[in-house]
């Protein structure tokens, strides 16, 4: 039998975790970037489960990434002030972001 959660609000639940994956993307040294959906950055994290690196655009929630450009060393991060669906569509503000990284895309997406 499992445990029941206190809330079924995601923010909530989101809340107590260190890294809430939402978007991810694989690097040509074999480690993850990961958008980081509860706190508001990007972390690049090895194999072993370790941070290596990591990214905060100010004032805006990450919710996805990828790298790319002509020598695959372009991380686009797609941002946004919140997930929160009922601000977002008052809002609509959000962005493609660009980040210099060293380790390239591992193959095509």
């Amino acid at each position: 039998m499992g445990i029941s959660p206190a809330t079924t609000k995601v923010p909530e639940l989101l809340a107590g975790v260190d890294v809430a994956p939402d978007g991810i993307c694989l690097d040509a040294e074999g480690a993850v970037w990961v958008a980081d959906a509860m706190h508001g950055r990007l972390v690049r994290v090895a194999e072993c489960g370790a941070i290596l690196e990591e990214l905060r655009p100010p004032g805006m929630g990450v919710f996805a990434c990828m790298l790319g450009g002509a020598d695959g060393r372009t991380l686009f991060i797609c941002a946004a002030p919140t997930f929160e669906e009922s601000v977002v569509k008052v809002e609509r503000r959000a962005a493609i972001l660009m980040a210099r990284v060293h380790a390239p895309r591992a193959g095509r997406p």
